[in-house]
């Protein structure tokens, strides 16, 4: 039986008072100095877990519970070589918790079936019955924790079918034993593709505790990968009434609103979400790419600004909501302060280029054509664009039509003729028809038809219908006869 919260911490305030006396030599029993034990590795205590684990050996040297302990502290700590080697080293090889140990081991190394025959002697181990059945519905009572056990150490590696073999062993009148291998069972469910058969699972263990918050978590964590954005919700807000500052459940319940458009709801979540965890990034990156949907520029910088402060610099989230930040500053014609920001990303490791590129974007997006313009005819100047920036900025501009408005662009990248295939030549024979540079369009369009005649007849089939890419020159030859 587990130690009630008040005793463990009334035991680990006897073991503190008696380590703290050092010259004095003290006894526990292992029972209390594993729940202390628990108590450290709990609150990820790591050095005085350490420690109290050292002196449980001392104490105990020979108690199996003690070293099977030691050895599951080394394999989570990487070092499997030393763990099975404590492991092997215990004598009394047959009993549950090294058949235990040795079965995860299988596991590990992708043995299901020797792993099934050490779960077995487990179960012949701890005497539940004279010889265990599997196929037997019937089991003893005392068998269901093991059981419990077994079933989440497979699905941990993926074992979902031997998980389920175990779990469907587990009765209905097994209590809490019974509640979480249904929770367990609706998991192995969705694993293995069947999500309707996991949500009636799930509605079943509601119907014997509708109190059971981690099902009414899957359940909404089930609805929001299948897109059922209301049962996401409805469930979302089934466990919020259980725990209101479910972590998980705030997420859950933004993701429905989200799906269903309730961005009023999104905004709401992330109010209460951002005072109770005022350290996470991701919800109010979430928030403020609503409000900058809704335009609502002064509020998502604040928000962004939030999520800025939290989010590491090695995340990958980091430059999206740098740029967000910027497409603040964009939006209010502030594109000198919108490029100082995205600089702020070349320590992150973005090129020089791709943020001119992603300044530049911004401000035809905002219709500041002079600014972009400026900014990327420095940045040709400085350096060469690569033949991915020269697609990238062409295809931009002809996405944005802007042609006339930005003739120094064009000038530039139409003038930088090569021999060798160019992937921006289908957008820029298009833009130089559209500018009536006759000469132009028609070399550019015959290396349009050579590098990428796909993407050729996707820009030029509605302006040559009824004609194949090859035919295009042709055409233009006929369209403009004096050139």
């Amino acid at each position: 039986m587990k130690t009630s919260h008040h005793s463990i911490q009334s035991l680990v305030c006897e073991y503190e008072k008696k380590l703290s006396s050092a010259s004095v030599p003290f006894w526990m029993d292992v029972a209390d100095m594993l729940d202390i034990l628990d108590y450290y590795e709990e609150r990820n205590l790591y050095f005085e877990a350490e420690l109290c684990m050292r002196i449980a050996q001392k104490l105990h040297p020979d108690d199996i519970e003690v070293q099977v302990r030691r050895a599951y502290r080394l394999k989570n700590e990487g070092h499997w070589a030393e763990a099975v080697a404590v492991v092997n080293a215990i004598p009394e090889q047959e009993s549950v918790e090294v058949n235990f140990f040795k079965a995860e081991v299988a596991l590990s190394e992708m043995r299901p079936d020797d792993a099934e025959a050490l779960f077995n002697k487990c179960l012949k181990a701890e005497a539940a019955v004279d010889e265990f059945q599997m196929d037997a519905m019937e089991t003893p009572r005392s068998a269901s924790p093991l059981l419990l056990d077994m079933g989440e150490l497979c699905m941990d590696y993926g074992f979902i079918a031997l998980a389920r073999k175990y779990l469907s062993l587990i009765r209905r009148s097994d209590g809490e034993e019974y509640s979480r291998a249904a929770l367990a069972m609706a998991e192995c469910a969705y694993q293995s593709g069947n999500a309707s058969e996991a949500l009636e699972q799930l509605d079943s263990l509601l119907d014997y505790n509708a109190y059971h918050l981690e099902a009414w978590l899957l359940k909404a964590d089930l609805c929001n990968e299948l897109k059922r954005w209301e049962a996401c919700g409805e469930a979302a807000d089934y466990a919020l009434a259980i725990h209101p500052e479910s972590e998980k459940a705030l997420r859950l319940k933004a993701c429905a609103a989200i799906g269903i458009s309730d961005y009023n709801t999104v905004l709401e979540v992330f109010g209460k979400y951002r005072s109770i965890f005022p350290d996470d990034y991701t919800m109010a990156l979430s928030a403020g790419e609503i409000l900058l949907h809704r335009k609502h520029y002064d509020e998502a910088f604040e928000v962004l600004s939030h999520s800025n402060r939290n989010c590491p610099n090695e995340n990958p989230d980091k430059i999206r909501i740098v740029t967000d930040i910027a497409l603040c500053f964009s939006a209010r014609h502030e594109m000198k302060k919108a490029f100082d920001i995205l600089m702020t990303t070349r320590s992150l490791g973005v090129s020089y280029a791709d943020v001119v590129f992603h300044a530049a974007t911004q401000a035809f997006d905002f219709h500041d054509n002079v600014y972009a313009e400026k900014i990327l005819l420095d940045l040709f100047s400085k350096e060469t664009p690569s033949p991915e920036q020269r697609l990238n900025v062409s295809r931009m501009l002809c996405e944005r039509n802007l042609f006339g408005c930005v003739p120094l662009i064009w000038n530039y990248l139409l003038s930088q003729k090569q021999s060798h295939p160019v992937p921006a030549s289908p957008y820029l024979a298009f833009a130089a028809r559209r500018l009536l540079l006759v000469r132009e369009y028609k070399f550019w369009l015959a290396c349009a038809i050579y590098t990428d005649p796909t993407l050729t007849n996707v820009i030029f089939r509605d302006i040559y219908p009824n004609c194949l890419p090859q035919e295009y020159l042709s055409c233009a030859q006929k369209e403009f006869p004096e050139h």
